[in-house]
Formats: structure tokens, sequence, C-alpha cells
């Protein structure tokens, strides 16, 4: 069983997505370098998405 919440397939299609639009234009090419501003929210949002169930955290608010 693998620890990704998607599969290898979707990974390709993702990634030669990125490059794509990466490369397009001098102005994608530096902002896709500049890691450091989007990295961290793609990491956020897998953890959350592995970590709650759909719709968990508006429960536990209403919950409140």
């Amino acid at each position: 069983m693998s620890i990704l919440p998607f599969g290898f397939k979707s990974f390709v299609v993702y990634l030669t997505g990125f490059l794509q639009v990466c490369t397009s234009n001098w102005g994608n090419f530096q902002e896709c370098t500049a890691v450091h501003k989007y990295v961290p929210g793609y990491i956020h949002n897998a953890i959350e998405f592995v970590r709650y169930k759909p719709y968990e955290r508006e429960q536990i608010s209403l919950d409140k």
C-alpha cells in the first residue's frame, strides 16, 4: 500500500503540467523557481487531506 493518497500516474500528470506551465514563459519560470512561496501550502494541504475525513473539521466546529 502506498503512503501517498494518489497514484503514480496522477503524480506524473501533475508534474508534466507543472513543468509545461513553468517553462511556458520567463515570468512563470521566475515564479516557479521561488518554491519557498508555494511548497509549504502544498505540504499543509496534503497533511490536512490525509489527517481529516471530508467535512470532519466543519463537524468539529459545529459541535463546539
